[in-house]
């Protein structure tokens, strides 16, 4: 979806005019201060009117109303003697509006802080045809994300917020697709109204945005989050202004809204089925991956259930949605089953579909690999460099390329990063281990750059083997004093903080000696940082010279702890050619940043999370 977007035109010519329907129940201080902010930055380009429901205020509310409905001509008020509910509010001011006009739904407590927002929205809502809810980013009066989207759990039956509780690093920006958004600030497309009429009266307060939304989704419309408004919403205010019991409200709801939804979510929604066999709670690649997958092919309405790939029984994660995935069963026996692990783990469990996918980083697989492989219906490697050394293996099956991908809510050039230092950073991450040829990298960087240069290499190392004290390694390595050089050691960044980290640095670099795929480098480019890695193996498949700098290498044999890497080739990155490319990103910083923008967009256009499940997705229903 493009940012530059023409408004829908109105009948006269100009941008559709609006309704901002605002719901009161006590709390005035709040309401004053949302209709303030909206006067202040609504703009000028969107005709619009406020409604105001009272729903039967003791505090003043009410008089305030009145005395402003009289001195300002496009306010209008209606007053319930008791509090008649949010749904049933909501829509006496959807019949205050004419068949001109769609509807902004805004809570008394959410306060406006830029300008132009109205918009903004409206811009959104019309970019393309079948938008019915266009939704916002909210941030909380903490400063803390509130809410990047919702879903809702399928057996859990719980309305989840996306990015809730989070520290705000300028996360979710942009536009995309949701299942749901929460209507504490919801524009409603006339069309949308018209298609699939108001709120449902059955839900006094709760879960009624996520109706509707699920009501537009069944009705094939969509539904749009705008990251680019950004409003405060001071969070469950009338709740609790009001002593209400919250629990009890939402668990009424919840029934009703299972009754009527439950069957859908599980089971309804989806047209195929897949049985993910993998690891979901631990901080390794294959873990990390799966959950992103499964997250992202349930949105593309595949019906997800998960059992751990080594038979271990596996805690919660934490993370609502898998948690729900990891105690659903399959439909049937012909759930198609998809092993994403280790080849030597993959082994046929039914008579149905078996896909193993998988990947390694040198040049051959182990025999128990290659029998792991041959014993699946297909493979599916991330990266078309494992296509050619499955198949001097032995690997007999269809091999199809499926890559993996970022998550751009969270790696992105609009992520704010937190600099260390003012000098130039080169930055690494990785898991300590020959493979990633840290000696090269701390040799070449020593040797190149002295602390006369205001230029810094920052390290953020994984080291999970206790026999390996990463710092007794690096000064075995003898450096020069004089070389500005940081080393974190297993640093405790919550997950979406990483592209924090990329953005804290001007150049990333990796002189690894494989990758079945090369996550770190994508990150780097998705955050828009000109990335040094090897050109050899899984990450030629999207890094190149017009949008980065590879490095030249030589291959020799894989010498490493790691025994699936025994009589196998890997690359040995050139130092030489290392310092040359680390001097050429410094001496020439506009070429740099040209592609490292280049890669950001690369990354945006084809290797997202989203890209990677809809093209797993549209295998599955090839499968059938």
């Amino acid at each position: 979806m493009s940012d530059l977007v023409p408004i829908l035109e109105g009948s006269n010519g100009g941008p559709r005019p609006v309704v901002l329907v605002l719901l009161t129940w006590n709390a005035l201080p709040f309401t004053k201060q949302c209709y303030r902010s909206i006067r202040a930055t609504a703009g000028a380009d969107v005709p619009y009117r406020l409604v105001f429901i009272d729903n039967g205020s003791v505090d003043g509310s009410v008089d305030w109303l009145r005395e402003l409905a009289a001195s300002e001509a496009d306010v209008t008020v209606v007053e319930n003697p008791t509090n008649l509910g949010f749904t049933k509010g909501v829509n006496q001011g959807i019949a205050e509006s004419t068949a001109a006009e769609d509807i902004i739904l805004i809570n008394n407590d959410i306060r406006f802080d830029d300008d132009g927002w109205i918009a903004r929205l409206q811009q959104v809502a019309y970019a393309e045809p079948g938008i019915a809810v266009v939704g916002s980013r909210l941030i909380d009066q903490n400063g803390l994300v509130n809410h990047l989207g919702a879903y809702m759990q399928p057996v859990g039956i719980y309305g989840q917020q996306l990015g809730g509780n989070e520290k705000d690093v300028g996360q979710g920006g942009g536009l995309r697709d949701v299942e749901a958004v929460i209507f504490a600030l919801a524009y409603l497309t006339r069309a949308g109204l018209d298609a699939l009429g108001g709120l449902d009266e059955g839900l006094f307060a709760y879960f009624e945005d996520t109706d509707y939304c699920l009501r537009a989704r069944r009705a094939g419309m969509r539904i749009v989050y705008c990251g680019d408004v950004s409003p405060v919403h001071f969070h469950n205010t009338s709740t609790r202004e009001n002593k209400v019991d919250i629990w009890g409200l939402l668990g009424q709801s919840r029934e009703y809204f299972s009754e009527k939804w439950g069957e859908w979510l599980d089971d309804g929604r989806y047209d195929v089925d897949v049985r993910w066999r993998s690891v979901a709670h631990s901080p390794l690649g294959y873990a990390v991956g799966s959950r992103q997958l499964m997250e992202q092919l349930h949105y593309q309405d595949v019906r997800v259930s998960f059992e751990n790939a080594y038979g271990a029984t596996e805690p919660p994660t934490g993370h609502a949605l898998i948690d729900d995935f990891m105690v659903r069963e399959p439909r049937d026996s012909k759930a198609i089953r998809v092993s994403y692990s280790q080849a030597d783990a993959f082994k046929r469990r039914s008579t149905g579909h078996e896909v193993g996918y998988t990947m390694l980083e040198v040049t051959g697989l182990p025999k128990t690999w290659v029998d792991g492989c041959n014993a699946m219906d297909e493979v599916w490697v991330p990266a078309s460099f494992n296509v050619d050394t499955f198949r001097s293996s032995g690997v007999t099956v269809p091999i199809q390329v499926m890559p993996l991908g970022v998550d751009d809510v969270y790696f992105n050039t609009q992520i704010k990063g937190e600099r260390i230092s003012e000098a130039f950073t080169f930055l690494s991450v990785f898991e300590w281990g020959e493979r990633k040829a840290p000696e090269v990298l701390l040799r070449a960087f020593a040797q190149e750059f002295s602390r006369k240069e205001n230029v810094m290499l920052l390290l953020s190392v994984f080291n999970r083997d206790p026999s390996i004290d990463v710092r007794a390694e690096i000064a075995k390595l003898d450096l020069p004093k004089t070389a500005r050089i940081v080393v974190m050691i297993n640093p405790e960044f919550a997950g979406y903080q990483m592209g924090s980290l990329y953005r804290s640095a001007d150049c990333f670099v990796l002189p690894t000696r494989g990758e079945g795929w090369g996550q770190p480098v994508l990150e780097a480019m998705a955050c828009g940082l000109p990335v040094i890695a090897t050109g050899w193996s899984g990450v030629t498949d999207f890094l190149d010279e017009e949008v980065g700098f590879p490095l030249e290498y030589s291959m020799a044999p894989a010498e490493a702890r790691c025994v699936y890497y025994d009589g196998f080739d890997w690359a040995e990155p050139d130092k030489d050619h290392l310092q040359a490319r680390m001097r050429e990103v410094v001496n020439g910083s506009d070429v740099a940043k040209k592609r490292g923008a280049l890669a950001a967009q690369r990354v945006t256009d084809q290797f997202t999370w989203r890209h990677s499940a809809e093209r797993i997705a549209t295998r599955l229903r090839e499968i059938g």
